[in-house]
């Protein structure tokens, strides 16, 4: 029988992505007994490595955005985990025929793009939809490039992209003060050839790990915390970190008792957390991609049908032609509870279209739904309509001493990014050290 008023029963972490790994493991190091509860039968959360034969892929997490003090980068360098860099930042755009934008169109459309963005900081509109809408409608016509109509439809289709991917959500969805929250650092992105999970695992060695364990209810007592699992097992905690996504929050799938008060309720309603996908295919046949960079470039930018994709040729980095297509907002959400063959003719539709040609079935196809994962219901956080720091600084506040919450979610500079939840893990062990 566990004496419940004694100070020796352990810290509970709820989630093993890496806020709650790395939590648990500043915890431990400052001599704290820890244990972590995941519902899954693996550990990472929204960060997932899968191996196919000799291949890896990355179907969560993929990037680290921006090397220049990041933490995850540190951690790289101190592991001797091996990267690749593989910008996200240098687009190339092409026309629905296939053909490339001119160096003239490129100067003119991004420098429509600059103005918009510069507008934006100073809209009073919610919406980025409504926002982008009137600037553009503001600028007048001054190129020598494209027609009035075709510029204003590409420009409004790149923003719609820009809330795909980074944002996964649509345009009318997302504030229209969104750069404010873009978290990423300077220097170069790169990539994992041999996966992300090296971070997690690296990091959860030596750390008390339970998984297949989905908590139920959370509820605070006199002198502990009471949890109860799926099969109604209780364990009992001196304090409870939540290192659960926020779309998990949203779901109510954990009952709180006492429940949440009502701060907490309104800043999870009120922040966006979105379903952003990924499309793996590997060909027999290289798609005619005529890049202008002899570089990797990820961001290979196509109108088909109205519609923008980015294409990501990875063929260097698997050695057979592979490519990747990203999906967030409602592209993603059809994706979520669309079958593969659906979603395949989708894309192989788009392909032939842009390069005129038969594309034939692939020899591997792998495909996400993290929006009906019931682990997460979806991927990451964005600024919502009505987005501000006061719904995130919520989060920076424990109930009775005894719960906690941490994530990407709860970062104010970093959320959506894997380098925003391992900050915040940290920020959270010490807020409670602090206690």
């Amino acid at each position: 029988m566990i004496d419940t008023t004694s100070h020796d029963l352990p810290i509970y972490i709820i989630g093993a992505g890496i806020a709650g790994i790395n939590c648990a493991k500043q915890l431990q190091v400052a001599g704290k007994k820890v244990v972590i509860l995941e519902s899954r039968d693996r550990i990472g959360g929204r960060i997932e490595s899968k191996q196919i034969n000799d291949d890896i892929f990355d179907l969560g997490a993929s990037w680290i955005h921006g090397i220049q003090y990041n933490p995850i980068w540190t951690l790289c360098q101190q592991l001797q985990i091996k990267t690749k860099t593989f910008n996200y930042d240098q687009p190339q755009y092409f026309h629905d025929d296939g053909q490339l934008f001119t160096k003239n169109e490129v100067q003119v459309f991004e420098s429509y793009i600059e103005k918009i963005q510069s507008a934006l900081r100073e809209s009073e509109h919610e919406s980025a939809l409504v926002a982008v809408q009137s600037i553009i409608n503001s600028l007048g016509d001054t190129n020598n490039a494209f027609s009035e109509s075709d510029l204003k439809d590409l420009l409004i289709q790149y923003f719609q992209y820009i809330a795909n991917d980074p944002y996964a959500t649509d345009l009318e969805h997302l504030s229209s003060q969104y750069q404010n929250y873009e978290g990423y650092f300077e220097g170069d992105e790169v990539i994992f050839p041999q996966g992300y999970a090296q971070i997690i695992h690296h990091l959860a060695q030596y750390l008390d790990i339970k998984l297949n364990v989905d908590v139920q209810k959370i509820s605070i007592q006199t002198d502990f915390v009471e949890i109860e699992d799926q099969h109604h097992q209780t364990f009992q905690a001196s304090k409870v970190i939540v290192a659960i996504p926020l779309g998990v929050l949203k779901n109510q799938k954990i009952q709180f008792h006492p429940p949440l008060a009502d701060t907490y309720r309104h800043a999870i309603n009120n922040m966006g957390f979105g379903s952003f996908n990924k499309v793996f295919f590997q060909l027999e046949t290289a798609l005619p991609i005529h890049s202008s960079l002899s570089e990797m470039n990820s961001s290979t930018l196509y109108w088909s049908k109205d519609k923008l994709f980015n294409l990501l040729d990875l063929t260097q980095i698997y050695n057979t032609p592979t490519y990747l297509m990203l999906f967030g907002g409602t592209p993603s959400e059809f994706i979520d509870h669309a079958n593969d063959q659906a979603v395949w003719e989708n894309i192989a539709q788009s392909l032939q279209d842009t390069f005129k040609t038969t594309i034939d079935e692939p020899k591997t196809l792998i495909i996400t739904r993290w929006g009906a994962d019931p682990n997460s219901y979806g991927s990451f956080s964005f600024p919502a309509l009505k987005h501000n720091e006061q719904l995130t600084q919520i989060f920076e506040n424990h109930i009775d001493g005894k719960v906690f919450f941490t994530g990407e979610h709860c970062s104010l500079k970093y959320a959506g990014t894997v380098h925003g939840a391992y900050m915040n893990g940290c920020e959270t062990a010490q807020r409670l050290l602090n206690l």
